[in-house]
């Protein structure tokens, strides 16, 4: 294990747990901080966040952007409508 200032494993397991979430923007802004400081002081966690990185970005390119079908999307703006007035 390398040396670290930080509680390494209890932090590291914290910062890979919420990897995912990082990377969807999914966190809430403190606990993204926290996950940022972290990354930059670990260097095996970053390794590890580069990978997944990647990965996630490759799955996303690799998606075809799927559209909602039109009967879906004109049920939902009735049902809106009707919320509304």
């Amino acid at each position: 294990m390398s040396s670290h200032d930080h509680d390494e494993l209890d932090e590291c397991v914290r910062a890979l747990e919420s990897v995912h979430a990082f990377l969807h923007n999914e966190l809430l802004e403190a606990d993204a901080d926290m996950i940022r400081h972290h990354l930059h002081a670990c260097e095996r966690c970053m390794e590890n966040f580069e990978i997944e990185s990647t990965i996630t970005e490759m799955i996303q390119r690799s998606q075809v952007p799927a559209a909602a079908p039109v009967t879906l999307t004109s049920r939902i703006t009735r049902l809106s409508v009707r919320r509304r007035a």
